[in-house]
């Protein structure tokens, strides 16, 4: 019950936390990832508490009912955690997402059309601490856009509000004062924290679901030492 709980804690957190990132990338498995831990926790633990109930009370059908149901729970966690390790290696070897974060940046941050993709990008500067895409691309990069170059106003502000240090926004969007605005890049730090928080969600994932076959194996031997 309890590793069910942390499943279902951790699945929360990453969707919350994680998902919105998502635009920026594709595919998005760690999306499903976390999913499958919120929902099937939630129904692993309902299980649970249903078969507490029928132990107590010796009701064999249903304590039958506990051990299928946590054999077919037992798939779905493995399948989740699968996904997750697939999706790690992708991330690490095949998805090319200085590409698509910087396609993102330049083309489609700004438009009306891409609010999703504005918002993924302001919250991950924010979060992180940083601004740009690559050392290549740095916040320089911004002067490319084409957020950039449909601003309107005179000045144009050179940054956006998510690069800017919180109470050196005046100086920031000039990108004169280098110390106003956040220099690091966004990459490697989006994909580092990928990474390490997908690999603890597969894990915890194929964990949980290996600890979901032994009270089914017990509750199917002891459902057979009932007496009808």
């Amino acid at each position: 019950m309890i590793l069910l709980l942390v499943v279902f804690v951790y699945g929360c957190w990453l969707n919350h936390n994680r998902a919105q990132y998502a635009e920026l990338l594709a595919p998005s498995l760690y999306v499903d990832v976390s999913r499958i831990m919120i929902i099937v926790s939630l129904i692993a633990i309902i299980n649970s508490l249903i078969a507490i109930y029928s132990v107590s009370k010796e009701l064999r059908c249903m304590i039958y009912s506990f051990a299928t149901a946590s054999f077919i729970l037992f798939i779905m966690l493995l399948m989740g955690g699968i996904m997750g390790f697939v999706f790690y290696q992708k991330l690490q070897n095949q998805i090319p997402l200085n590409l698509k974060m910087l396609t993102s940046l330049k083309e489609l941050y700004g438009s009306a059309d891409n609010k999703p993709i504005t918002e993924a990008w302001d919250d991950l500067q924010k979060n992180f601490h940083c601004c740009g895409v690559s050392d290549n691309d740095n916040y320089t990069v911004w002067k490319t856009s084409k957020w950039y170059m449909h601003q309107k106003s005179v000045p144009k502000p050179m940054l956006p509000l998510s690069c800017c240090v919180p109470s050196l926004e005046a100086a920031c969007i000039e990108g004169k004062d280098i110390s106003a605005f956040y220099t690091e890049t966004c990459y490697m730090p989006l994909k580092t924290d990928l990474l390490n928080v997908v690999n603890i969600a597969a894990w915890i994932l194929i964990i949980a679901s290996f600890f979901m076959l032994i009270p089914a194996i017990f509750a199917g031997v002891y459902a057979r030492l009932i007496r009808k």
